[in-house]
């Protein structure tokens, strides 16, 4: 079942999922809303953006395949991000 939070953003994958297939299959989507923010190589890069980007507001980073395939990975806080890169 998907979270609800992010209920705008798994339907709108749904909508682009077979062009995104075409193209880009075994990389990792991120979506905020109905904007397809990026297609990244692996879901760590993807994650990094999203967490520069958009912090602590939820985001999807979903795999790009024929299978579905649903994660779910807490956000972090800031504070906790820049301490680790110091």
């Amino acid at each position: 079942m998907v979270n609800q939070t992010l209920s705008e953003e798994y339907a709108y994958f749904n909508e682009i999922k077979k062009e995104l297939i075409k193209n880009y299959e075994g990389k990792y989507a991120l979506i905020k809303g109905h904007n397809l923010v990026g297609i990244y190589d692996t879901d760590t890069d993807a994650y990094q953006v999203g967490i520069m980007q958009y912090g602590n507001e939820p985001f999807l980073i979903v795999k790009i395949s024929q299978e579905n395939e649903i994660f779910w990975i807490p956000t972090l806080e800031l504070g906790l991000l820049d301490a680790n890169n110091q």
